[in-house]
């Protein structure tokens, strides 16, 4: 019984043993991944392209102006619109204190003069005529320091060209801009950019629509700061567009360099991951390597890029992903 027990149990190992070498051999992993010359490369047969639907196209030549581009946001007038309202409330406090201080400081006048004309009208009469006066003066001075501290706050918030169209009446841009059929944007630029592209060319755009630009034009350096982006801040005019308070955009600034000559990336081509953008050339009849895609320059149908890609580069537009 002991021998036939031990038989059983080394035989049984051993079975099992081989099982599993077995087993080991059956499974072989063969990856179509790899690395050479430092790009992320990809092998798939003939028959697995079709298989897969893969389609691949060549890319097209494109010459772009070299322009950087930096985003802002549209303005909201609202508070800008409360204070002018309360500055031109104040000013016409201002001039009926005025008038009415003009009004007090002629019947004193009048009333010292009689008074020391052998006292035609009594002492009693005189003081009063000068307390009104004097009170006037008052009203007049308070309301005049009220329109300069509304003044003084829309000078810090928006800036004394701003504040020069809400404090004037007249101002045809600021009934424009509460119309809405121009906008204020207000644009950050990057710290190392030059000064000089601040009255550059600028074309302003939805930043989820950039098809349809438009010229904006140059107001003043803005006070206020835009907590999404680091940045100089500068104010712009920009006429109708489909623009909306609050909407984020996006702003391309002309250099006048020479133009750049590169490749469009078709959008169909590139895929997402990590963060980035990516693209799939085709290096060989069975080879595709994995270049990354600039997005800085959306174009409508991609996007621009000046290095990276050759001219006759066939990128996957079909099951790249």
């Amino acid at each position: 019984i002991t021998l036939l027990s031990w038989a059983l149990i080394y035989y049984s190992r051993d079975e099992l043993g081989t099982q599993a070498e077995k087993h080991d051999e059956q499974i072989k992993a063969v990856s179509t991944a790899g690395v050479e010359d430092g790009r992320s490369v990809v092998r798939i047969s003939a028959q697995s392209q079709k298989a897969a639907g893969l389609v691949v196209q060549a890319l097209k030549s494109a010459r772009r102006e070299v322009a950087v581009e930096v985003y802002g946001i549209v303005a909201n007038l609202q508070s800008l619109a409360e204070l002018r309202g309360r500055y031109r409330a104040a000013t016409a406090e201002s001039k009926a204190a005025r008038a009415t201080l003009a009004v007090a400081q002629s019947e004193y006048r009048r009333m010292e003069t009689l008074f020391r004309d052998d006292r035609n009208v009594s002492e009693q009469t005189m003081k009063s005529a000068e307390g009104r006066y004097r009170a006037e003066l008052a009203r007049q001075a308070a309301a005049d320091q009220s329109a300069a501290s509304i003044r003084d706050a829309m000078r810090g918030t928006w800036g004394e060209t701003v504040t020069d169209w809400a404090t004037n009446p007249d101002s045809q841009i600021m009934r424009s801009l509460l119309q809405q059929s121009v906008f204020l944007v207000q644009l950050v630029f990057p710290y190392d950019l030059p000064r000089a592209s601040v009255r550059a060319k600028v074309a302003v755009a939805p930043a989820m629509a950039r098809d349809n630009p438009h010229p904006a034009s140059f107001v003043a350096d803005s006070p206020q700061i835009d907590p999404a982006f680091p940045g100089e801040t500068y104010f712009y005019l920009v006429s109708g567009g489909g623009l909306r308070v609050g909407m984020r955009v996006v702003a391309r600034i002309r250099s006048g360099g020479e133009p750049a000559s590169g490749v469009i990336v078709p959008s169909a081509a590139v895929v997402w991951h990590a963060g980035k953008a990516w693209a799939y050339v085709k290096d060989g009849e069975q080879t595709f390597a994995r270049h990354e895609v600039s997005t800085t320059d959306e174009m409508q149908s991609g996007w621009f890029n000046a290095t990276g890609f050759d001219s006759d580069d066939e990128v996957v537009v079909s099951g790249a992903q």
